[in-house]
């Protein structure tokens, strides 16, 4: 007799369905991953931070590490804080905490590395950056660290050799190119700053420090309006940044725009008048162009700022040189000869206040410029007497 298959699967899965089934023990549930709490500790204490609540940032921090004592970042970040606060024993307890637990973790010696530097314990720097180092001969950072170190102590044919180095090995690494190209126009070498500033302003166009020293760059170069362009970008978005009104005044005389240029002077003095080195630029120009009146007001209230200032005082012998001048020109022989001996009366005087080379070396130039004169004119006024 033929069985209906459908009647037979029906039946088995009756007979099935009801039997009793062994019971297996429920294994507890797995719980499910969450945000871990360090992550939260780290992510509160850096909300601190940012906003300057720093005992409460070094808390979750620590908090942090507890919960997770291979938690890089939270190493790094209390080291940091520890650094802003100025509690540089606790800053380096942290670094080297971290590089015991993890010392092949270049962080750590990145971290301690730059600590020493602002300590200025500049051998210690190098020598983390030489361990980071021996775990990769290739790592950037250690380069860039070490560069910049040796920037530091002045020793700038190293510090350029370590930065170039890193660049070769990270040539997308914006802050190594930046420190390059400042360096490369602190060093005169303005083509290549200008090469590596333009990289770094095209992923940054907003950072005022980049276009500053770019600004240097082209100014020194000669493209005045690239250094303009730069300079009028900074005091649009920092109008009370004195120094760059100077920077784009001392532009615009290159420009030969010199009613510009006294604006851009005089704004940098209304920003901070108690700067004399704001006076200097504009009270130079100002007797350039034979503005003796606006001259004497702002020497005038520069000197109750400094009055022993020896740049000021070398400018005010430029003064009396230039009226002396006029008065040579159009044969006022007293009033020649009386500008010239007090000009020459107060480079003398810049030689007691100064040690700096140039400005000595100026005011010697001063005084021969006007005994040469002062002695033209005496002999002119004689031969005029004996008419």
């Amino acid at each position: 007799m033929r069985w209906n298959i459908g009647i037979i699967w029906c039946t088995l899965l009756l007979i099935f369905g009801c039997a009793p089934q062994p019971k297996i023990q429920k294994l507890p549930e797995e719980k499910k991953p969450t945000v871990s709490e360090a992550k939260k500790y780290h992510s509160s204490g850096f909300e601190y931070f940012k906003n300057g609540q720093y005992e409460d940032a070094i808390r979750n921090y620590k908090q942090a590490i507890a919960e997770s004592t291979l938690f890089v970042d939270a190493y790094l970040d209390l080291a940091r804080t520890y650094t802003v606060i100025h509690n540089y024993e606790e800053a380096e307890s942290t670094y080297m905490r971290l590089i015991n637990i993890l010392p092949n973790e270049p962080n750590g010696y990145y971290g301690l590395g730059r600590l020493y530097t602002e300590e200025r314990k500049y051998v210690l720097a190098l020598q983390q950056y030489d361990k980071a180092l021996e775990i990769d001969p290739e790592d950037a950072l250690a380069f860039y660290g070490k560069g910049y170190v040796n920037e530091k102590t002045g020793d700038t044919g190293e510090a350029l050799r370590y930065y170039e180095r890193a660049k070769e090995l990270a040539p997308d690494d914006i802050n190594i190119r930046y420190s390059l190209g400042k360096l490369y126009v602190k060093l005169e070498r303005y083509e290549d700053g200008i090469r590596e500033l333009e990289t770094v302003l095209q992923e940054h166009p907003e950072d005022i420090e980049v276009r500053l020293f770019l600004g240097d760059a082209y100014a020194s170069v000669g493209r005045y309006r690239k250094a303009e362009e730069q300079f009028t970008y900074i005091v649009e978005q920092s109008p009370d940044y004195a120094a760059a009104w100077v920077k784009l005044g001392n532009v615009c005389v290159d420009m030969k725009k010199y009613s510009e240029a006294m604006g851009n002077y005089k704004k940098a003095i209304e920003i901070d008048p108690a700067q004399p080195s704001f006076y200097y630029h504009l009270v130079d120009l100002l007797v350039k162009l034979k503005n003796y009146t606006e001259v004497n007001a702002y020497l005038k209230k520069a000197f109750t700022i400094t009055p022993d200032d020896a740049i000021l005082v070398a400018l005010s012998g430029d003064l009396y040189i230039a009226k002396a001048d006029d008065a040579f020109k159009v044969k006022d022989w007293d009033t020649a000869i009386s500008n010239y001996q007090i000009a020459i009366n107060n480079y003398e005087k810049v030689k007691t206040l100064t040690d700096s080379p140039h400005w000595v070396g100026y005011a010697k130039k001063g005084i021969e410029r006007a005994q040469i004169q002062l002695k033209k004119a005496k002999e002119e006024r004689w031969w005029d007497k004996g008419k």
